[in-house]
């Protein structure tokens, strides 16, 4: 008799069950492998067939009966036949040049309700391939700006919108179509449609547009609110756009576009400091550089603000800075007043006023009713500066002696 050693049965009783472990994850690996090969097996049957040699035949076929000989229902239908045997056989690119042929000939005819029909048509037929709807809108957006009414190319931007609607696929051309339409709304005057029409679309989570195309876009968002009034929601949009978007040179003409829209929004909330930032970066672009004609106005802007601005580390750093730049060598009366905010001297209020007034009433900052309270913001600008000289150079002072030097009132120099 063979004699078993203690432990012996429950070794083989783990044997088994891992044997049986094995056989099972043999059988599942063996039933993937089999339906993986059933479906490479449609698949590689579906690519087999080429209907080059057929679309060659039926297409000028087709375009002849249509056009020439004036059949255009026999032809569209025979085109439909065509497109449904290569739908069927998933060929994207056939079914994409069957579709993309029966647009043309409804637009050769002028028979814009049919292009509508079929646009809709052919977007809905059953197991439609993504890349088709992708080449029938495509198609169909080319004909936009050729439509002889205004009427039939807002129906066929409708069109266009509806079929689209929800289609990931095909949200680039959404996008652009959504756009033509808030274009053709602030045409009409209804800003406010046009502005709702762009918020629908969120182009920054798109991968397929364009960096470019995606900045321009939201740019048009951003100042479709401004010129709505919606100061918030364009502040909101803005911050989808930063400095580094802008690196490297990129995109300059943009670069300006948007920091004149961070103006108009910093300007209404008369935060002065990010106007002066605003206008600096502009400044350092290359095509403003350039320009004189350009970074003058610029660089005066950039002064003005600043002098506006409350004191702090950043405005200091900014100043130095500032009077650093080469250019400003061009625009001494700009210089020597921004000198004026960093020599620890005293400003006097009314020496400023007779040499600068005119001149800064001339520019941006204080045109219209902004005038009177930035002129008293600058007033307050030029008293901060002066009890900063005076903290720096007197222990103690007297009321009287203090109001002499900030020309102010006691009444005035208390609130001070």
């Amino acid at each position: 008799r063979q004699r078993t050693m203690p432990g012996d049965g429950d070794k083989m009783v783990e044997d088994k069950q891992e044997e049986k472990k094995d056989d099972k994850q043999s059988k599942l690996m063996a039933a993937a492998s089999a339906t993986k090969a059933k479906e490479d097996m449609m698949v590689s049957s579906k690519k087999k067939e080429d209907f080059t040699p057929l679309l060659d035949a039926a297409i000028p076929q087709n375009r002849d009966l249509a056009l020439k000989e004036g059949k255009k229902a026999e032809a569209l239908e025979n085109l439909l036949g065509v497109e449904k045997q290569t739908r069927l056989a998933a060929d994207a690119f056939a079914t994409g040049r069957v579709a993309k042929e029966i647009l043309k000939i409804l637009f050769e005819l002028g028979d814009w309700e049919g292009i509508n029909s079929h646009v809709v048509l052919l977007s809905k037929r059953r197991q439609q391939l993504k890349q088709v709807l992708v080449d029938i809108v495509q198609e169909a957006m080319t004909y936009m700006e050729k439509a002889p009414t205004h009427d039939q190319k807002m129906e066929l931007l409708e069109t266009l919108r509806a079929v689209s609607e929800g289609k990931i696929h095909v949200e680039l051309e959404r996008a652009r179509l959504t756009r033509m339409l808030a274009k053709i709304r602030e045409d009409e005057g209804k800003v406010s449609e046009a502005a709702e029409l762009m918020q629908e679309v969120q182009v920054e989570t798109y991968g397929s547009m364009e960096k470019e195309e995606k900045v321009d876009y939201i740019l048009e968002q951003i100042r479709l609110c401004l010129d709505k009034g919606d100061l918030i929601r364009g502040t909101i949009v803005s911050k989808k756009i930063t400095s580094k978007t802008f690196r490297n040179d990129e995109l300059q003409e943009l670069k300006i576009r948007y920091y004149k829209l961070l103006v108009r929004i910093f300007d209404q909330k008369d935060e002065y400091l990010e106007l002066a930032n605003s206008y600096y970066s502009m400044l350092q672009t290359p095509i403003v550089q350039e320009d004189a004609n350009q970074w003058m106005p610029i660089l005066k802007s950039v002064v003005v603000y600043l002098v506006l601005s409350k004191h702090d580390n950043h405005h200091a750093d900014f100043v130095e800075r500032l009077l650093l730049d080469k250019k400003l060598d061009q625009l001494k009366p700009y210089k020597v007043l921004l000198t004026f905010f960093k020599t620890m001297e005293v400003v006097r209020w009314s020496s400023l006023t007779s040499l600068y007034e005119q001149e800064l009433r001339q520019h941006p900052a204080f045109e219209g009713s902004k005038f009177d309270q930035r002129w008293k913001d600058l007033h307050s600008r030029v008293v901060e500066h002066n009890i900063r000289v005076m903290a720096t150079y007197y222990t103690n002072i007297r009321m009287p002696r203090l109001s002499q030097l900030l020309e102010l009132s006691a009444e005035e120099t208390e609130k001070a």
